[in-house]
């Protein structure tokens, strides 16, 4: 039975690729190196669990330097599991970074954000505002929190992205972040993302049930040759789930969503009016 990948392996697989990559190093000639099958780098880097021997020496044929080297070495241990944990307090780890390599393979995106807005969505003053209200960050780590921010935003802009669609709740956009005039500009961008053709944002009403109250900030990420994962984010961590029946858990909440959010027209049509009164309250 071929073995099954997970989130971990996978991002794993990526990052061996994108090392051998960066050194122009064919496939076959670092299999010939390390006189390993092409097949098993191939397996490796699609998503297959490799030991840290293995990847240690494989970095080593890379040339990957030590910082680097520790960072993706911490990928294979301990063994991958169907929790994984990315806490943001490790100097090793970038949540926002594991997250992107998934939302890059990804072929749908959904997001319910019953507190801040989704982070793809977020305008640069927004976030940052986030983050400064938070406390717990020092200045250099929150201006790399925020260009990650800004860098996982380029994946709207691909030429192929992923479906999108982002639940966004009424009392989170009616709350004055900073100012009204912060506010207009940020609801005003999530009109312009309502254009684009792959983006669908939902405005989950005040009128429908308190599922803020039950709802963890979570996406669902859909992949073409692999199962669904679910990423919850707490304040001290993310975390990935691969665990079918956890992950089903999270489907169940989301389609009593769907039925409860307003349409993508309709949708729209409530950001268009809220833009208008922030303009008004920033006069």
């Amino acid at each position: 039975m071929t073995e099954k990948s997970t989130v971990r392996t996978r991002e794993m697989g990526i990052e061996l690729k994108a090392q051998r990559e960066e050194k122009q190093i064919s496939l076959r000639e670092l299999a010939r190196r390390a006189d390993w099958s092409a097949s098993k780098v191939s397996g490796w880097e699609n998503g297959r669990r490799i030991s840290p021997i293995d990847a240690a020496i494989y970095l080593a044929h890379c040339g990957t330097r030590a910082p680097e080297r520790d960072r993706l070495l911490e990928l294979t241990r301990p063994p991958s599991d169907l929790y994984w944990v990315r806490p943001f307090f490790s100097k090793l780890v970038d949540p926002a970074k594991s997250l992107i390599v998934q939302e890059n393979v990804a072929t749908t995106v959904i997001t319910n954000s019953p507190t801040a807005l989704p982070g793809m969505l977020q305008t640069e003053d927004y976030l940052r505002s986030v983050y400064e209200l938070s406390g717990r960050y020092t200045t250099d780590r929150l201006q790399h929190l925020v260009q990650a921010r800004i860098d996982q935003q380029q994946l709207l802009q691909r030429r192929d992205p992923p479906q999108c669609i982002y639940f966004v709740y009424e009392h989170t956009l009616r709350s004055v972040l900073r100012d009204p005039a912060l506010m207009h500009e940020q609801i005003q961008s999530l009109v312009l993302a309502t254009n684009l053709p792959h983006c669908t944002i939902r405005v989950v009403p005040a009128s429908a049930p308190p599922y803020h109250l039950v709802g963890s900030r979570f996406t669902i990420l859909e992949f073409a040759e692999h199962p669904p994962v679910a990423y919850e984010e707490t304040f001290a961590a993310g975390l990935f789930i691969d665990e079918r029946v956890a992950v089903e858990a999270f489907y169940v909440l989301l389609t009593r969503l769907e039925q409860a959010a307003l349409s993508e027209r309709e949708s729209r049509e409530f950001l268009v009016r809220l833009a208008e009164e922030f303009e008004l309250m920033a006069t």
